[in-house]
C-alpha cells in the first residue's frame, strides 16, 4: 500500500519519547518546531500519490502499489532508477531520506553473504521485514554512527562503559536486547521506524557490537534527543531569508538511545557475526553515498547557478578571472553528476548472490571530490557575491516601509535588475556558505577519511603493479587477466 500524507502524518502521534531543547514533545504533528521535517517527509507521501510521478517512486508488486526503494537493487538499471528518484524528488520538495532505504539495500547484500558461508537464515527475516514495509508503508531511516566514546578504544574496551557503541546485551527465545546510542542520525523526528547498523569493523571481542535490526521509534526504551533548529521563521520568512534549507528546516537530526530495548528475531539482521561488520559498514557507505551525490546534483549545480547569476548582477560576468571561476563551478557540478550516474552504470555486481550495489570506487570518489571541493565552492561563490553574503538583510528589513527605500537604492547592482532579485540570490549565496551546508557536505554519508579507507580497499592493486611491471620488464604481469592478451613492453619498432 501507499500511505496519503495524512496517514502519514497521524502515524507519528505514537507515544514516542522525544526532547527539544530540555522540553519533552508530547505530540510531534503539533509542534511548530517539528513542522519542517513532518512536512518534507509528507510531501515524499505526495508525491508517491501523484499519477504523474507515481510510476518512478513506486512500483506494482502483485496488484498492489508499494515504494520502489523497498526493492533490493539487481541490476545497473535498478541503481539508476534508485538514482533518478532521488534526484527527482528532492527537485520536487519530496523528503525521500536515503538513510533507512540504504540500511536496508546494505542489510539485504550482507545478509545473503552470511546465508551463503555461514548457514544463517537473516535473509528471511529482511524478507518478512520487506514485507511489512510493503503492507504498511512507514517512513524509515538508518542509523549508523555511533557515539563512539574514546576514539583510541575498540567498543567492548571503552573505560567508562560499555554502551558508547549499540550492542546486544542479551539473547532470548523471542530476541534480543540491546542497549546503546547512535548520534547524527538524519530524519529521525519525521520516520516511523529505525535500521541500526554497525559504523565500523569488529573483531571477535567486539562480537556482541556486531548487530542489525529494524524497530519502531516508539518501542519501549528508546528516547531521542533532537538538535534544535536553526531559526525561529515564518514560511514566508524563511524562504526569503533561506531559500534552500528553510524549506525544510527545523528539527532533523537525533541522539537515538537504546536503553535495553527489545527486538523480535523477524527483525534482526546480524548477531554476532562480527567478521562482517565491516562489510554491512561498507555496504551501507556506498549505497549512502551514491544518495548523498544525488542531493549534491541539486547543491553543486544551484552554487554554479547563483554564483553565475551574482556575477551578471553585479556586472562582472563578462571578466576572465571571474569566468574562470565559474568554469570551475560548471565542471565541479558536471563531475560530480557524471561520477555519481557511472556508479549506475558500471555496479559491483555479486553474482553468487544474485545482487549489485554501486560501484565502490566509482561512488566514493564521486563523494570524496565534492566533500573535499566543499570549502573551494563556497570560496568562488562568496568572492563572487562579495562581502554581502556576510551582511545581507533580511526579509523583515525587506518588507519594512522605512527602510526598503533604502537598500532599493544603495543595495542596487547592474541597471535593469530589480534590487529585490538581487538580495534573493545573496541569502541564496549566503545559505548555500553557512547553515552547516560545508560541515554536512564534508560529514554527511562518510568523512573524508572513510572515503579513502574505502577506496584504498577497493582499488585493484594487482593490475596497478602488473602495468608498472611490464613496463619495467619484471616476470609475472602478464598473469593478471586485464594485461593477458598483451605484448611485452616496450613494443616492436615498425622501423
Amino acid at each position: 500500500m501507499i500511505r496519503t500524507p495524512d496517514q502519514y502524518i497521524e502515524s507519528l502521534r505514537d507515544g514516542r519519547i522525544i526532547y527539544l531543547n530540555g522540553e519533552r514533545i508530547p505530540d510531534i504533528t503539533k509542534h511548530p518546531h517539528m513542522k519542517g521535517a513532518i512536512n518534507h517527509r509528507a510531501e515524499s507521501y505526495a508525491l508517491a500519490n501523484d499519477p504523474k510521478w507515481q510510476d518512478l517512486i513506486t512500483m506494482e508488486e502483485d496488484g498492489e502499489r508499494v515504494m520502489f526503494l523497498w526493492k533490493q537493487p539487481k541490476t545497473a538499471e535498478d541503481l539508476l532508477r534508485r538514482r533518478d528518484l532521488y534526484i527527482k524528488a528532492m527537485r520536487l520538495g519530496g523528503g525521500i531520506s536515503g538513510m533507512g532505504p540504504d540500511a536496508l539495500a546494505a542489510a539485504g547484500v550482507v545478509a545473503a553473504r552470511m546465508d551463503k558461508q555461514l548457514g544463517t537464515h537473516y535473509t528471511d527475516a529482511l524478507e518478512d521485514y520487506r514485507k511489512h514495509l510493503k503492507k504498511t508503508d512507514p517512513a524509515i531511516t538508518g542509523a549508523i554512527t555511533d557515539v563512539k566514546g574514546n576514539r583510541s578504544l575498540r567498543p567492548s574496551a571503552q573505560e567508562q562503559h560499555q554502551d558508547f557503541y549499540v550492542r546486544v546485551v542479551d539473547r532470548q527465545k523471542d530476541g534480543i536486547i540491546v542497549r546503546g546510542a547512535k548520534m547524527h542520525i538524519s530524519d529521525t523526528p519525521g520516520a516511523n521506524e529505525i535500521i541500526v547498523s554497525p559504523c565500523r569493523a569488529h573483531r571477535e571481542e567486539d562480537k556482541d557490537y556486531a548487530v542489525v535490526f529494524a524497530t519502531p521509534l516508539n518501542a519501549k526504551g528508546i528516547k531521542l534527543l533532537t538538535s534544535p533548529r536553526w531559526y525561529e521563521e515564518t514560511d514566508e520568512e524563511a524562504s526569503w531569508n533561506w531559500p534552500i534549507s528553510g524549506q525544510h528546516g527545523g528539527v532533523s537530526e537525533c541522539m537515538i538511545v537504546f536503553d535495553d530495548v527489545f527486538v523480535p528475531w523477524n527483525r534482526v539482521f546480524m548477531c554476532g557475526e562480527w567478521q562482517f561488520s565491516r562489510d554491512i559498514a561498507w555496504t551501507f557507505g556506498v549505497f549512502h553515498r551514491l544518495f548523498g551525490t544525488c542531493h549534491k546534483v541539486i547543491s553543486t549545480e544551484a552554487t554554479a547557478g547563483a554564483a553565475a547569476l551574482m556575477a551578471e548582477y553585479n556586472g562582472i560576468d563578462k571578466y576572465p578571472h571571474i569566468q574562470e571561476k565559474l568554469a570551475w563551478l560548471a565542471m565541479h557540478a558536471e563531475i560530480v553528476d557524471t561520477m555519481a550516474r557511472a556508479a549506475c552504470e558500471h555496479p559491483d555486481f555479486f553474482p553468487d548472490i544474485g545482487l549489485a550495489a554501486p560501484n565502490m570506487m566509482l561512488c566514493n570518489i564521486a563523494k570524496f571530490m565534492f566533500a573535499n571541493d566543499q570549502f573551494e565552492t563556497s570560496k568562488l561563490l562568496c568572492d563572487i557575491t562579495g562581502g554581502l553574503v556576510s551582511t545581507v538583510y533580511s526579509y523583515g528589513d525587506w518588507m519594512n516601509a522605512e527602510e526598503r527605500p533604502i537598500l532599493e537604492k544603495f543595495l542596487a547592482g547592474k541597471s535593469g535588475v530589480p534590487t529585490e532579485h538581487r538580495l534573493r540570490v545573496i541569502r541564496m549565496a549566503k545559505d548555500l556558505s553557512d547553515h552547516c551546508h560545508d560541515n554536512i557536505a564534508i560529514h554527511g554519508e562518510g568523512s573524508l577519511a572513510s572515503q579513502k579507507m574505502a577506496l584504498y580497499a577497493g582499488a585493484d592493486w594487482e593490475r596497478y603493479k602488473a602495468a608498472a611491471k611490464r613496463i619495467c620488464s619484471i616476470p609475472g604481469w602478464e598473469k593478471h587477466p586485464a594485461l593477458k592478451d598483451l605484448s611485452a613492453w616496450p613494443p616492436k619498432r615498425i622501423v
